[in-house]
């Protein structure tokens, strides 16, 4: 058996940069796929124009390829999206000739078409026109997942029933397949297909190389991969990787050294800069079938949480999502708040203008504890316990706060024992884990997640985190507090994450109109004024 590899980097690693490598990369890349003896370069896309701007390879025209000094044992494909020929003014035909011209006059050799099942009988005059043209034409059947038997065979004789394309390619394009899937779906392809077939893999549940690999062994004979991963979303298999495994099994001979310094230089700059690759999010849209451009988008851009990525997440699950749209983000975006800011809970008729002290979880608050209950019975403070602390016992504690979903997932079988009420917003609690609050006294104030800003309502809040702190502080000026006392936040190590999401969480407090002021009384490393708890006449 004999694999080809075609190295699609600049094609798909293109949803990173906009398809705008530069000059130096491209050609230390050309360079690099030449010495390797890799197959088929798949340049980049051949896309219709578009309202926005895009680097060269989302063209891929012949006269910017005929400037690049390609190397003469490079086979270039690039790709188009059948989607957008069919929909063209004049017909698919025209479409075609309007943007390839003869093969022969061409640098290009290879064009694939990508394309839905639903398009399959309206892609054809494309791949026969390309034929006509002198291209090797391939077709890849997108979101094969989603592809049931009796569709796969409709599409596998349709296809050859053109008898236009060489090479018939299907995607993981969600990153979700397993590799008895995907020996599964060579079967039944290679069963009415005649000719070669290759795979493209997506690495959303880190599969992508050992999917490749069962492809290879059920019967496909060409295989994707990008230099270090580099592609959509999660990335695609790594050239690298299929190269050494490749040749490993002796089913083709590349020469891997040509690649190292690009892997190791320039493709390693690049990723750190884009941060591709598998992760836990990746892997949660693969399982619920999920886009994976819904998932680079919201970690491409810091003006998202994590919070709001986990609640986007959560509702895009729930809509129609296994195709990209801007707007279907934005609803996802905007519904991530759970259901709104307002609660039914109003802590201004519970404790008004009263002193509160939240205590939170540091080391400080056990070393602590016997100074903070003294202070409690003398001084006879409102006492708001983040979430269920074993060195706090209920009986110094006025009510319990809980915000986030796992902790009140973990802690919720537990909370009838503590005989105290729990402030929580209930639009946040999951569905299974309602009955369990029962017999519980639930103070349902609302919260809704906001960019960069504080804003506490009388039965609800917005906040930039679903963080427990800044859920008790906005619960403590809605009561109108005196003033709010703070024990047990030790702080983390300078550079830590979460000490950088409380210091935000503090200077947006610092800057509201209405703030009460706040200060710690066990030792703190967030930038706050520090009493002490052993302090006469705090």
């Amino acid at each position: 058996m004999t694999i080809k590899i075609l190295d699609c980097t600049f094609r798909d690693g293109g949803y990173y940069n906009n398809w705008d490598f530069d000059s130096d990369t491209v050609k230390k890349y050309l360079t690099s796929m030449s010495l390797s003896d890799v197959d088929i370069v798949e340049i980049g896309f051949r896309l219709l124009p578009k309202n926005m701007f895009y680097g060269a390879f989302a063209y891929s025209t012949d006269e910017y390829l005929s400037g690049l000094n390609i190397p003469d044992n490079i086979r270039l494909a690039v790709m188009i999206n059948a989607s957008e020929f069919i929909s063209y003014p004049a017909g698919a035909e025209a479409a075609v000739d309007a943007f390839f011209k003869s093969a022969m006059r061409s640098p290009i050799s290879v064009v694939r078409v990508v394309l839905r099942i639903p398009e399959i009988f309206t892609a054809k005059p494309i791949a026969r026109r390309l034929k006509a043209l002198g291209y090797h034409v391939c077709v890849n059947l997108m979101q094969i997942d989603a592809v049931d038997e009796l569709e796969m065979i409709q599409a596998a004789k349709e296809i050859t029933s053109w008898d236009a394309v060489d090479v018939l390619y299907f995607a993981d394009s969600l990153g979700n397949l397993q590799p008895d899937s995907t020996r599964r779906i060579v079967k039944i392809l290679r069963s009415y297909w005649p000719k070669e077939l290759g795979f493209h893999a997506h690495d959303n549940k880190g599969q992508a190389l050992v999917n490749s690999i069962a492809a290879a062994e059920a019967g496909a004979t060409w295989l994707d991969g990008t230099i270090l991963g580099m592609g959509r979303g999660a990335g695609n298999v790594s050239t690298e990787s299929l190269m050494v495994e490749i040749v490993y099994r002796k089913w083709g001979a590349y020469k891997m050294n040509a690649l190292y310094s690009l892997v190791m230089h320039d493709f390693t700059i690049l990723k750190k800069r884009y941060n591709w690759g598998p992760n836990l999010f990746y892997h949660l849209a693969a399982v619920e079938g999920i886009h994976p451009t819904y998932i680079q988008e919201l970690l491409s851009s810091d003006r998202y949480s994590l919070d709001q990525i986990v609640l986007a997440i959560k509702y895009l699950n729930n809509m129609e999502s296994r195709s990209y749209s801007l707007q279907t983000l934005g609803i996802a975006l905007r519904s991530s708040g759970g259901a709104g800011e307002k609660g039914t809970w109003l802590p201004s008729e519970w404790m008004p203008g009263r002193e509160i002290l939240i205590i939170g979880s540091g080391p400080s608050t056990k070393r602590h504890i016997a100074a903070i209950a003294n202070y409690i019975q003398q001084k006879k403070p409102v006492v708001l316990c983040l979430n269920i602390n074993s060195a706090v016992t209920p009986d110094i504690v006025s009510a319990y706060v809980a915000c986030h979903e796992s902790c009140i997932l973990i802690e919720s079988n537990q909370y009838h024992e503590l005989g105290r009420p729990i402030i929580l917003p209930l639009a946040l609690v999951p569905e299974g884990v309602r009955p369990l609050l029962v017999d519980v006294e639930v103070f349902n104030y609302g919260l809704e997640l906001s960019n960069n800003q504080i804003i506490v309502g009388d039965t609800g809040c917005s906040i930039p985190s679903i963080l427990a702190f800044a859920y008790a502080i906005s619960v403590a000026i809605a009561s109108k507090a005196t003033r709010i006392l703070m024990a047990g936040f030790d702080g983390y190590a300078t550079g830590d994450s979460r000490q950088d999401q409380m210091v935000e969480i503090i200077d947006l407090y610092r800057n509201m109109d209405n703030n009460i002021p706040v200060l710690s009384v066990t030792p703190t490393s967030y930038p706050i004024l520090q009493r002490s708890i052993y302090e006469p006449n705090l």
